[in-house]
């Protein structure tokens, strides 16, 4: 009995021993993965910091500190709002911060906070909450990625795009302003013959207005074209913006020379855009169309709605259409099938890039020799 008594004792110190390596192991593991994690928020480049209940920071990293400026002495124990936020954004960063105190995770919501010495940064927020067990909320972790270069960059690039357009639109307005300007000379030397007959005078001086009208009109486009604008989002008739940019590109020379085909629905398209963006969005689309055409073919420009909240724009040429095998590649950048010269390659990804900022989705169709169908889709302003 007592060699037995024995055998179980030393079975239990050797289980215990045991129990107390996997513990050691295991707190080991613990720190070593905590000290990880130190290491991947302290160096990682995006802010990253945790915030208690009371919208005050608890931690701060040196992301955080070369985004913003505050060293973590100065940051801790600030209120967050307080410290990164202006009056311009006050109301989006508070709601940001109730929801995720109350529980939602935020991810890559693109927004404006401020440094130290008050200039303004775009960052991409994403952020989610801390619970306990019980699942109460007791703090909350908050990333901040900064994108502003990335989207100077990308302004930069769709002010090029626009520019390429502009280019593409001043050639053809040259070739009209010449016969404009040659029918208003005509027209000056018929006013020196007419002198004596002020009926005649008063006919030739109405053509000469109306030439001089559309001289203007062709300046006041060039002007809208060429001038960098804020986005502004406001509610706006897409088949209004439809119609208007056409038959400004049908004016200019650009769609002179084609058939257009407008079936607009009778509805009333209204979307929450930015009126200069969605023009460029249609012209580089009827550019691109035209470009694909011939002389005398048809261009269709429709729009409809389609019974789940949202209304479809197509822009349909009779043109070459698009080989298969390069389909997948034309809203990569710089990727282009046009002549030197006359694209950049930029059109199609800026305008899948403005139509994703309208909440929208863009959708091409070709047939090789047969023409190319795009469908812009964008939610209509709810009621």
């Amino acid at each position: 009995m007592k060699h037995k008594a024995k055998q179980y004792v030393n079975q239990l110190k050797e289980i215990s021993k045991t129990f107390e390596d996997l513990i050691w192991d295991m707190i080991k593991d613990l720190r070593e993965s905590e000290q990880r994690y130190r290491s991947i928020v302290e160096f990682a480049v995006d802010a990253i910091i945790t915030i208690d209940t009371d919208f005050r920071i608890t931690s701060w990293n040196r992301g955080a500190s070369n985004i913003f400026g505050y060293t973590e002495n100065e940051a801790l124990k600030q209120n967050l709002d307080d410290l990164i936020v202006r009056t311009d954004v006050e109301t989006e960063a508070f709601k940001l911060s109730q929801k995720v105190m109350k529980g939602e995770s935020i991810r890559n919501l693109e927004a404006i906070r401020y440094t130290k010495d008050g200039s303004s940064r775009h960052v991409l927020v994403s952020a989610a909450p801390i619970k306990t067990e019980t699942g109460k909320v007791e703090a909350a972790s908050i990333m901040y990625k900064d994108i502003t270069e990335l989207k100077r960059a990308h302004e930069q690039l769709v002010q090029t795009e626009k520019q390429a357009t502009l280019g593409v639109i001043a050639g053809n307005i040259g070739h009209e302003l010449n016969n404009l300007i040659g029918g208003l000379m005509l027209h000056a030397k018929l006013l020196q013959q007419y002198v004596d007959n002020p009926a005649k005078v008063s006919q030739v001086a109405e053509l000469i207005l109306s030439n001089l009208e559309k001289i203007a009109l062709h300046g006041k486009n060039l002007l809208s074209l060429s001038r960098p604008t804020k986005p502004r989002f406001e509610p706006l008739d897409l088949n209004q913006v439809l119609l208007e940019t056409t038959e400004t590109l049908e004016l200019t020379g650009v769609l002179k020379h084609f058939e257009i085909e407008k079936n607009l629905c009778d509805e009333i398209c209204m979307v929450h855009g930015d009126r200069n963006l969605l023009e460029q969005v249609i012209r580089n689309l009827e550019i691109n169309a035209a470009h694909a055409m011939k002389e005398g073919q048809t261009l269709v420009v429709r729009t409809r709605t389609n019974g789940n909240g949202r209304c479809e724009m197509d822009i349909i040429d009779t043109g070459s259409g698009i080989p298969q095998d390069i389909q997948e590649k034309i809203f990569e950048p710089f990727f282009t099938t046009k002549a030197e010269g006359q694209g950049t390659g930029l059109g199609l990804p800026i305008v899948k890039d403005i139509v994703e900022k309208h909440k929208g989705q863009i959708k091409i169709l070709s047939e090789q020799g047969k023409g190319t169908t795009v469908t812009v889709s964008l939610p209509l302003v709810k009621t």
